[in-house]
């Protein structure tokens, strides 16, 4: 698998007091911020550090989290610079390259949101498992 390392470098949390209840919505979105080359020498291998911002909104107006990182990727160095290539000429890189870029993003921003919400006393953003009782007749 060409991701190698996910980093976290920027956590952010702000729980609105002022809020009124009722039904909660939680947006979950990860976009892509740059994609910058690694320094390293590994024959016929190179890396991209893709920058990601993982924002989790509690609507209406209840909070946020920001939890923002590097994906760190090696591959050939052919399919390395065809990407670097497509994001500096228009933002853009492969479906299937940005399917395991987002993917990263999401499992290391859903795990981070999960610990800070709990801190600041916001909802999971992501349903957890519960124990439900069998009815014994």
């Amino acid at each position: 698998m060409p991701i190698v390392k996910i980093d976290v470098h920027k956590l952010s949390a702000e729980r609105n007091l002022s809020a009124l209840g009722g039904q909660v919505r939680i947006d979950n979105t990860v976009s892509l911020k740059n994609v910058e080359d690694m320094e390293f020498t590994l024959e016929g291998k190179k890396g991209l550090k893709f920058t990601f911002s993982f924002t989790c909104t509690y609507q209406p107006d209840l909070g946020s989290i920001v939890v923002e990182g590097k994906v760190l990727f090696v591959d050939e160095t052919l399919v390395v610079e065809a990407i670097k290539k497509g994001w500096d000429k228009d933002k853009k890189i492969p479906g299937s390259v940005m399917e395991q870029i987002a993917n990263a993003a999401l499992h290391k921003g859903n795990i981070q949101a999960i610990k800070i919400s709990e801190e600041i006393n916001l909802p999971s953003p992501l349903p957890l498992p519960k124990v439900k009782s069998a009815e014994v007749n």
